[in-house]
């Protein structure tokens, strides 16, 4: 047993950032005032905008979820494996389709930790302040230790004739992955709620913040439904 990965072959690592790409937009607030009028046989056309605002704030303070329902959004995005296991944790309302480890060769790129966080003394779940310099730099050699040995394994597997499904199981967790995640309105307003939050894991709450600054900065269809919601 004194094989070594990588003793005479050398991989291209490419380290990368998370991305949020907003590919689709479904609706806007009058579709929610839309569903939510049609109980009445009305429609918001025959309303002011400012009372269909009314109305989208009283759906909101009094749990009307449904009209909310109605509107899509899609995004594309680009993050390592362990913030992709977070985020699919949310499954009401929404639908993910991956790259897929069975079907293409994974490409050599992986999210790195820049600065380390210390385990939080209060839960047993999230992460406290930063960890020292010196160690610090302790954690980023161990880090890139980690994924150069993976990397070049993951490839010798593949060369040794092993499927890639079997040798996917090699990876890391910080292996880039990239997704297409589909739902409504409300299971992302739903999303936000809870993942914007403080006691959320800051890799996972940064892609929240940057899905809905895609949103408001692409498109205010939405001012009226994620201001009666306090997003």
């Amino acid at each position: 047993m004194n094989w070594q990965p990588g003793t005479d072959r050398h991989f291209f690592i490419k380290t990368t950032k998370m991305k949020v790409e907003l590919l689709e937009i479904f609706g806007n607030d009058e579709m929610v005032a839309n569903a939510a009028r049609v109980s009445f046989g009305k429609e918001a056309s025959n309303y002011t905008v400012e009372q269909n605002e009314k109305l989208i704030k009283y759906l909101a303070e009094h749990n009307h979820t449904s009209p909310f329902r109605h509107p899509q959004l899609q995004y594309r995005i680009t993050c390592p494996i362990f913030v992709e296991r977070q985020l699919f944790k949310h499954q009401v309302g929404l639908t993910a389709n991956s790259i897929s480890g069975r079907y293409v060769d994974f490409q050599d790129n992986y999210y790195k930790i820049e600065d380390f966080r210390i385990q939080s003394k209060s839960s047993k779940q999230g992460s406290g302040g930063h960890l020292n310099e010196v160690d610090n730099v302790i954690a980023l050699k161990m880090q890139d230790a980690v994924i150069s040995y993976c990397a070049t394994a993951y490839h010798e597997l593949l060369q040794l004739g092993v499927a890639k499904e079997q040798a996917r199981t090699i990876l890391p967790l910080n292996l880039e992955t990239t997704f297409i995640w589909t739902g409504s309105l409300l299971a992302y307003i739903n999303f936000w709620k809870l993942r914007i939050t403080r006691d959320t894991q800051a890799e996972t709450m940064q892609i929240a913040m940057d899905m809905l600054c895609e949103l408001k900065l692409r498109s205010n269809c939405f001012q009226h439904s994620l201001k009666a919601f306090n997003i």
